[in-house]
């Protein structure tokens, strides 16, 4: 009696409980068995709501919820109905996993996708062998699941750690991934992936062909997309989805992993980058450098950002850089100060090709980015030295390393004086907003403590 047992089996999780729905899937009569699996929905989804459930997933076999009443069942039914009026309960399915796997474990979520990509394959070829010729009828029937696979792809984006963006990074960056921080199951991640990617293919849908991907469309351009390949046409129309898996920290891995495939190549791509695209990831991939938890993520994110950058032209990237290096509550320490160590590797660039004019070897730069960077902050310098022993972070002494590692540059590589470093005035300003009071601060300091600084050759004779 299907309606009696499943509204007890199918919550349950304990061990055997798969076989015996399995058996009542194959045996009991079809129409009850989808009958008593949408009852069970609608009971945990009220109890959840009732109790202010957040977990869903808790005490539910989300796996066993998906295989045995739909994928087993439904091609069972004699049909008095359409193949889209059956698959219509399907959007209660929907909504229950999309929510539950959210709080899913890792191989929870591996299974949820794995047992979603088969439903919509054994039902996309049952649909195809229903529907016939009836076009309209096969269309809609193919979006119903193709629905569901975007929201539970969508949901267990985050879950199934196949690692896609990590493995890129460190295909593009051979150099400085020295040690791999990629787990050794990294690989049933992107099995269950590879899995949903033919589930797609059985309804047509080719994803890397997609002229509106979704969040879920990231996740497989992600794992498809070969290493190295500069399809700037596919960044620009996945990028709204893209845009979208930054702000809301959705399917970021694969986010990352795309750009790190289009952008981060040797040669760098060739096609130009629209303003409407480097704009966007100026702007928010720097609170994922500084703020994101993850080191990961945070080293990524900054590589992706530098190429961008890189990439961009160079009146555009010099008026990002300044906003980055300027005083702002929205711009972390750690991204300024960051910001200043990209004008220095834009100065050796330009300052390398010396027959190429370039904003970055010339006066302009001096003018753009001196005010901020050429002048402390820290009212009292020597407190905040003394203050480094106890604490040993101090953003603004960092800062002033990377100012004063800039000036160097400057001094040691524009021997022709292109960026206007060592004129009378350049020098006069940098010595009175920076070098006198740092030089002022640490006589103190070394007076007090007898310590001697180790940039004292270069404080004592900046000019030289």
């Amino acid at each position: 009696d299907a309606l009696s047992l499943l509204p007890h089996l199918l919550p349950s999780a304990q061990d055997g409980t798969d076989e015996l729905l399995a058996a009542i899937a194959h045996q009991c009569s079809a129409k009850e068995v989808i009958m008593a699996a949408q009852e069970v929905l609608e009971h945990l989804r009220s109890d959840a709501e009732a109790e202010d459930v957040d977990d869903l997933s808790e005490g539910v076999n989300l796996a066993v919820l998906i295989e045995c009443p739909w994928i087993i069942a439904i091609p069972r039914l004699t049909l008095r109905k359409s193949p889209s009026q059956v698959l219509a309960p399907l959007a209660e399915l929907e909504q229950f996993v999309s929510t539950a796997a959210k709080s899913a474990s890792v191989a929870e979520s591996r299974s949820v996708v794995r047992c979603s990509s088969l439903l919509v394959q054994e039902l996309g070829m049952w649909v195809e062998g229903r529907a016939g010729d009836n076009n309209a009828e096969l269309t809609a029937s193919y979006a119903i699941l193709t629905t569901f696979l975007d929201r539970t792809l969508e949901a267990c984006a985050d879950l199934i750690q196949s690692c896609v963006a990590q493995r890129a990074f460190e295909a593009c960056f051979p150099r400085l991934s020295v040690r791999s921080v990629i787990p050794g199951d990294w690989k049933d991640g992107q099995d269950v992936v590879l899995l949903a990617v033919e589930a797609f293919g059985t309804l047509g849908r080719h994803l890397l062909f997609d002229p509106k991907p979704n969040l879920a469309s990231l996740v497989v351009i992600a794992h498809t997309l070969a290493p190295n390949d500069p399809n700037v046409p596919l960044l620009v129309s996945a990028f709204p989805a893209i845009l979208t898996s930054i702000q809301s920290n959705i399917a970021l891995d694969a986010s990352l992993a795309i750009l790190l495939k289009v952008l981060c190549v040797t040669p760098p791509p060739q096609a130009e980058l629209p303003a409407h695209i480097i704009i966007p990831l100026t702007t928010f991939l720097p609170s994922l450098c500084s703020a994101h938890p993850d080191a990961s993520t945070r080293h990524i994110s900054f590589r992706i950002l530098a190429r961008v950058l890189q990439i961009a032209p160079p009146m555009l990237r010099l008026q990002v850089l300044r906003d980055l290096m300027s005083p702002s509550e929205d711009t972390s320490p750690r991204m300024r100060n960051a910001a200043i160590g990209l004008v220095k590797d834009s100065v050796l660039e330009a300052l390398s090709h010396p027959k190429t004019e370039s904003v970055f070897a010339s006066p302009f730069l001096l003018q753009t980015i001196g005010p901020f960077i050429f002048r402390l902050e820290s009212p009292d310098l020597l407190a905040t030295i003394d203050g480094v022993d106890a604490s040993n972070d101090s953003p603004e002494l960092a800062r002033l390393v990377e100012c004063l590692g800039l000036y160097y540059v400057l001094l040691l590589r524009d021997v022709e004086n292109r960026t206007g470093v060592r004129d009378p005035g350049t020098i006069r300003s940098v010595e009175s907003s920076l070098l006198g009071p740092i030089r002022s601060a640490l006589g103190e300091y070394r007076k007090n403590t007898g310590r001697i600084s180790c940039m004292r050759l270069l404080l004592e004779e900046p000019a030289r």
